[in-house]
């Protein structure tokens, strides 16, 4: 792990280790870089790289979610993943920064996600391996509709004005009905207790709550996770007085509000430090005592 620290929850300190402009260059120096090492890393570390992709968009290349949640979504323990990162660190795909916190004691590692050399040989082998995923099947071998099997527009299709179509009514609404701008992560830890509407109404609520706050410290995924723990832990010992939907709201704003003071009371020590350091304010260790006019 890298010696260089940075102040615990520092969004400015944070954005000056951005390592890649948006979206679409992670993925190709991700992909880039496991279609040259994946043979020599876990099954965790090429599964951890890809969650560690995708919580790291909104800093591009800059993701600082908690070992403990990357172990949570990678379904592995706090010590894997840390085997697992001294892997993808020792390639040469990450590099892990300290963070200090406001007494003085270590935070949870920022991970940021380096760029590779991504030659174009390797860009056209893996564009012409995609496009053979694409085109293995041959068309002499895809199965033809039989005139039997088409469904009527006439018919088949029309529902009736009172929506109480039984046939609709019996599609289960699983994960896969979840809209797609939904963080995939918050997906996979709400889809055991809840169907495709409930989770949509859920991160409603997330992003409500983040606009309420005025949320930027952090991807409001890990919020949202810890939010829905949270809230399932409360309705098992059966604290939940009116909603669910409603507990989990104010549990989401409570963390941002909390996550928000700890940052600026971290800023705010952070520029004491500063000015004692510049000698700009005197430190109560060195202020002379003796000779001061405390008059």
């Amino acid at each position: 792990m890298q010696t260089a620290t940075i102040p615990a929850a520092d969004y400015n300190a944070l954005k000056e280790l951005k390592t890649f402009e948006n979206k679409q260059q992670i993925n190709e120096t991700v992909r880039a870089f496991l279609y040259q090492h994946k043979h020599e890393l876990t099954p965790t570390a090429v599964n951890l790289l890809k969650i560690i992709s995708r919580f790291a968009l909104k800093i591009p290349g800059v993701c600082w979610t908690k070992i403990g949640t990357l172990a949570d979504l990678a379904g592995k323990t706090s010590r894997t993943i840390h085997r697992a990162l001294n892997q993808l660190e020792e390639l040469g795909i990450i590099e892990r920064r300290k963070t200090i916190r406001r007494n003085g004691g270590y935070g949870h590692p920022v991970i940021i996600i380096l760029p590779q050399d991504v030659t174009p040989d390797v860009i056209s082998d893996l564009s012409h391996r995609e496009k053979e995923t694409k085109t293995d099947v041959s068309t002499d071998e895809q199965p033809k509709n039989e005139p039997e099997t088409k469904i009527s527009k006439t018919k088949s299709l029309r529902v009736n004005k009172n929506n109480n179509d039984k046939r609709i009514d019996d599609i289960p609404l699983d994960e896969s009905f979840v809209n797609k701008n939904i963080p995939r992560e918050f997906v996979d830890q709400a889809k055991i207790g809840f169907d495709a509407l409930e989770i949509e109404n859920l991160w409603k609520r997330v992003e409500i709550a983040s606009r309420k706050t005025n949320y930027f410290l952090m991807n409001e995924t890990e919020v949202a996770i810890e939010a829905l723990k949270e809230t399932i832990k409360a309705y098992k010992r059966r604290r939940i007085r009116k909603t669910l939907g409603g507990y989990f709201y104010k549990t989401t704003v409570a963390i941002m509000k909390e996550n928000i003071e700890e940052y600026e009371c971290e800023m705010a020590a952070e520029k004491r430090r500063q000015a004692v350091k510049e000698g700009k304010v005197p430190s109560l260790l060195t202020f002379n005592w003796l000779e001061a006019d405390l008059t």
